[in-house]
């Protein structure tokens, strides 16, 4: 009877280093840590990360272009008007944040 809890006991180990306890894949069952997150996935991130920056850089090359022709503003106001923006973007992410982590929950 002790041998059989005791290969029970090792088995229900096992289970609890393979699956993670509060996290699920997209099909709702346990996630395996073998199969789950890894190099690849943080590759993947950083790359979506940086083609982010990389579209948010040429979006305000274009609207100081834009700016400066098309609205006639000077290019000294033109640059002004898009580091605001830019500043006033990455500061409310930052609000963001706060407010989800402190009143809205985990995630």
């Amino acid at each position: 009877m002790e041998v059989e809890n005791e290969a029970n006991m090792e088995v229900e180990l096992e289970e609890e280093k393979t699956f993670l306890s509060d996290a699920f894949d997209y099909k709702g069952a346990p996630a395996e840590k073998a199969k789950t997150g890894g190099w690849v996935s943080a590759a993947t991130i950083l790359g979506i990360e940086m083609c982010e920056r990389f579209t948010t850089m040429g979006i305000a090359t274009n609207l100081v272009t834009y700016l400066d022709d098309t609205m006639n503003q000077p290019n000294a106001t033109s640059s002004t008007i898009v580091s605001n923006f830019s500043g006033v973007a990455f500061l409310t992410c930052l609000l963001g944040g706060f407010i989800a982590d402190s009143f809205l929950g985990r995630y």
